[in-house]
């Protein structure tokens, strides 16, 4: 009663409410200054909190002041000058280490109470120094009593305000926050007034400098005015960078939204936030991710990585490098993310942002791959790779265990007849079941492989005895005489078996697999349909490949040899865009020999170096004079990658050609990278450093392994043809090819389709954007005549390149500039 006396008998309410408004307005500018530190840094954050101390000063002062001028105490008051300075002095300075102190932790008890505690020192000591400055005619007591009460109401409350005051960033709490504050300055001024009592007396005469109450009244209207424009001031400018903020946030957030990666924002492993690329992939919304653990999205698996990562982070203060984890989905599923760290600012404190990029697509592909590698695609059997390491481990095995091994050679008898007859669909699908009847006939310990077309092996370990061999090939070749039923229709092949026992017939895999083939070629010249165990006077097929070495060494020197050139077309728009250059022997006797027939002889002899060069020579020649700069591209063989000199030869001949290195594509297949690799990479190297680009051929059917693609400088890949023949027709050739035209585009990697037979197979490929096609329904081979005709009438210049013309029957037409056929042209 005594407080609310004083206030009511000894006061001027109108000055009291003005104080109350005074005081209401210095709080929330000096909230709004302290939300605006809050999130900015060194200069900025100085300034923001020197000017809410100073605000908030001034403010506590001009309220003391004004509430000073509405009492009424019957006496004439002055001021003493210094006295007075002194408090607006003591004000600012422990506003300012009260705010200081709240801005290290606003959120936390410690950082409140002390902050509480010194904000009510400061203002009580500025109240009782005002108080002291006061002159009257007589004394002024303090009843200690009430004294203590201020102080303690005024820490409270001072203690309260700061605690509803955070976050900063709401309005909130600061509206709330600023009102408790003002509640408290005034609570502690007035129950200190309440404490004084004047005795009446005389004035003493202390040569002061004194304030009368008008000039006093004129300084605090001075400062009520400036605390007035600084508050309008900084709430418009609080405003305006809130504005901005928001502006910047929603902007940030918007680029979060756009893209297809995952970002979250965490803080010591807390979630901050999350864009909804990331929620979709756990499966959830953002505010379910917000405020819990990282580690709740985290795989078991992946757990152990994470938090060694947040233990880095909180000891160096940030990662490096990427890792690959799990993430953990609201489903309960996994899903492999690549994860990058980086530390940034977040609402004005450190934090970590994540980047999450889902890997699920790439898995899918590179399993795809990882089984490409070892499977052959057709009958889903192992592989030549494999078959070759099974047969190692095959061989091992028997030299430990003192058993023989037998490797057996199977190759249809009739399967051309019925794959001219049916189609290449129709000899896919008999391929199918003369593997599953394979399957059927052998053990578990067995293993059966396509090594290539209608050729199959199998080891078998002659743990009962080396009888097993011949039964097991019996019962081969009564299985698959049996007919096959495709397309309707019954179909009777048969098979003819080779057969090489291990150790008698050899002790490597490569010599039982050679004569086993041998036996195998000895099986079809005896007439078919049997078996036949390898002897040592199988030579007749080594006198037949003698005598074609032989004519192989004259033929460059008779002029027997010649290239001719196949177009690669644009896949989209059918422009041509090279040509690939293919060596074709004319014997006088023989005819025309087959590439397959004396290509594996020219390795085998090592005439192949002689030959490639001459092919490199002639086709770099032949390209130098086109007016257009169109690509070549030259196979390289595995002989000529052991020459130590490739590059330098490759070098000459680009010098003497004249030919751009950048217009030479070189061809390179997988099985030269498995001999040396870290020759073949340093030769690859080398040719790249060249100009030269790089195309790995016929990938897909030989080892096809990622590491050579992360390891290796390839510019292309070249999807063989017997995917691109099964493509449309059977879904896992759609798939592979799918799976490498995607990789090739993960990796930047052009890819080229070998061997498009028809149109459909044209448009399938055009739709999965493959870069490049060949193949006999765009061109058969050219002569270098045909070449020249059609490059020669292409106009020079800018223009883009000629489209081959060709007939109905897929034959070239003289040449001039045509289009492609309106079905592969799309």
């Amino acid at each position: 009663m005594k407080i609310i006396g004083c206030i009511t008998q000894q006061h001027d309410l109108r000055l009291v409410l003005l104080a109350a408004l005074i005081c209401a307005t210095a709080c929330f500018t000096s909230f709004n200054m302290l939300s605006r530190a809050a999130v900015t840094t060194r200069l900025a954050r100085a300034s923001w909190v020197g000017g809410a101390a100073f605000a908030f000063g001034l403010g506590v002062w001009a309220t003391h002041f004004v509430a000073e001028l509405a009492f009424e105490p019957g006496l004439p008051v002055s001021y003493e000058f210094y006295a007075t300075l002194l408090s607006a002095t003591i004000a600012i300075i422990g506003a300012l280490i009260a705010q200081l102190i709240y801005l290290t932790a606003p959120e936390q008890g410690f950082a409140v109470a002390a902050s509480g505690l010194v904000l009510a020192a400061a203002i009580g000591a500025m109240h009782f120094t005002g108080m002291a400055a006061m002159r009257v005619p007589g004394s002024i007591d303090f009843n200690a009593r009430y004294v203590a009460a201020a102080l303690l109401d005024g820490g409270l409350l001072c203690m309260v305000a700061l605690k509803f005051g955070a976050p900063l960033h709401k309005l909130g709490n600061r509206l709330l926050g600023a009102g408790c504050l003002c509640l408290a300055i005034c609570s502690l001024h007035f129950i200190g007034m309440a404490a004084v009592t004047i005795v009446p007396g005389s004035m003493l005469d202390r040569h002061e400098t004194l304030l009368a109450s008008g000039p006093l009244a004129v300084i605090v209207a001075t400062v009520t005015i400036a605390i007035l424009v600084l508050s309008l001031s900084g709430s418009v400018l609080d405003q305006h960078l809130s504005a901005l903020a928001d502006r910047e946030a929603q902007r940030l957030r918007q680029l979060a939204e756009a893209t297809f990666e995952g970002i979250l924002i965490h803080r010591q492993g807390t979630v901050l936030d999350a864009n909804n690329a990331l929620c979709r992939l756990i499966g959830t919304e953002v505010g379910q991710v917000r405020g819990r653990s990282v580690l709740d999205f985290v795989a078991p698996g992946s757990a152990e990585l994470v938090r060694e990562r947040l233990r880095t982070l909180e000891r160096q203060g940030k990662l490096a490098g990427s890792a690959e984890i799990e993430l953990l989905t609201v489903a309960g599923e996994t899903l492999p993310v690549e994860i990058l760290s980086r530390s940034i600012e977040h609402d004005g404190r450190p934090a970590t942002v994540v980047a999450l990029r889902d890997l699920s697509e790439r898995k899918r592909a590179e399993d795809m791959i990882r089984h490409l590698a070892h499977h052959d695609a057709l009958t889903a059997l192992p592989n030549r790779f494999l078959f070759a390491d099974r047969l190692s481990q095959a061989l091992e095995m028997a030299g430990r265990a003192q058993h023989g091994l037998a490797v057996l050679c199977i190759d249809l008898d009739r399967f051309k007849f019925v794959n001219d007859l049916l189609g290449h669909q129709g000899g896919d699908q008999l391929l199918k079941q003369v593997a599953e009847r394979l399957r059927a006939a052998i053990r578990s310990m067995d293993t059966v492989a396509r090594l290539g077309g209608d050729e199959f092996a199998i080891v078998q370990p002659l743990t009962e005895g080396p009888d097993a061999a011949a039964s097991l090939a019996a019962r081969l070749v009564e299985a698959l005489s049996l007919p096959f039923e495709v397309d309707g229709q019954q179909m009777e092949i048969g098979a003819s078996i080779g057969i090489s026992i291990f150790p008698g017939d050899g002790d490597t895999g490569p010599k039982l697999l050679k004569n086993a083939d041998t036996a195998l070629y000895r099986a079809k010249r005896d007439g078919r349909g049997r078996f036949c165990f390898f002897e040592p006077g199988m030579d007749m097929r080594l006198q037949e490949r003698r005598a074609l070495e032989q004519d192989l060494r004259h033929a460059l020197d008779r002029g027997e040899m010649d290239v001719e050139y196949q177009p690669l077309f644009d896949c989209r728009s059918g422009d041509i865009e090279g040509f690939e250059a293919l060596l074709r022997w004319n014997h006088p006797i023989r005819g025309r020999v087959a590439p397959t027939d004396f290509i594996p002889v020219a390795e085998e002899s090592g005439l192949i170096a002689a030959l490639g060069q001459w092919v490199l020579q002639t086709a770099c020649a032949e390209a130098a004079s086109w007016s257009r700069p169109l690509r070549i591209a030259v196979n390289l063989s595995p002989t000529q990658f052991r020459q130590h000199d490739l590059p330098a030869i490759v070098a000459a001949v680009l010098a003497r050609t004249g030919l751009a290195a950048h217009r030479l594509e070189l061809e390179v297949t997988e099985s030269l990278l498995i001999d040396d690799t870290a020759h073949a990479l340093e030769i690859l190297n080398q040719l790249k450093r060249l100009g030269a680009r790089i195309s790995l051929d016929d990938f897909g059917t030989g080892y096809s392994s990622l590491s050579y693609l992360r390891r290796f400088p390839f510019d292309k890949l070249k999807i063989d043809k017997s995917f691109v023949q099964a493509f449309g027709e059977d879904q896992e050739a759609a798939a592979i090819i799918r799976a490498i035209v995607a990789l090739g585009r993960s990796l930047h990697l052009s890819v080229t389709a070998e061997g498009v037979e028809t149109a459909a197979q044209l448009e399938l490929l055009q739709k999965q954007q493959c870069n490049q096609v060949q193949g006999f329904l765009l061109s058969r081979p050219l002569s270098a005549a045909q070449l020249a005709s059609l490059v020669a009438a292409s106009p020079s210049g800018d223009e883009p390149p000629a489209r081959l013309p060709l007939d109905s029957a897929g034959q070239p037409l003289p040449a001039g500039r045509a289009r492609l056929p309106a079905q592969a042209a799309g």
